[in-house]
């Protein structure tokens, strides 16, 4: 079962990190007229998910950066933010994350034998596949308007 999680995690983050790379950096913050989430936020935010719905679930300890949750928690408010982090730095704490979340599965085998967690942690990136989803449609836009 574990290896079927750290693959299905690998697979949901892989893809969150290609579409946050395939961004160009002038697009990262836009968001439609009357909208506030935009692709970083949406990447900024599967740290959060997997965070509250992954690692911390697990552990019981959270490992978010400083400020992150009000930046990219469930009641962030990104159109009152100001500074964000840069896309490399995102990216890196994207990857670690996968990295420490694959961990973590490893360690906790045992308690992941508990379907319940397991339930969690899948929607966790149920949710996340769920972001990419928007991630995509702003970067489709954006395209759109760039011609």
């Amino acid at each position: 079962m574990t290896d079927h999680l750290q693959e299905l995690a690998r697979q949901v983050r892989g893809h969150t990190i290609a579409l946050l790379e395939s961004t160009p950096v002038e697009w990262l913050l836009w968001a439609p007229s009357g909208t506030s989430n935009h692709i970083l936020w949406h990447a900024g935010h599967a740290v959060w998910l997997q965070d509250k719905l992954g690692i911390e679930l697990i552990t019981g300890v959270s490992e978010l950066p400083d400020g992150w949750a009000a930046k990219f928690g469930a009641n962030s408010r990104p159109s009152q933010t100001t500074q964000w982090p840069q896309r490399e730095e995102l990216r890196q704490l994207l990857q670690a994350q996968l990295d420490r979340l694959n961990a973590v599965i490893t360690e906790q085998q045992e308690r992941l034998a508990d379907g319940p967690l397991v339930e969690r942690l899948i929607h966790g990136l149920h949710d996340e596949a769920r972001h990419q989803g928007e991630m995509y449609l702003l970067l489709k836009l954006q395209k759109s308007l760039d011609r």
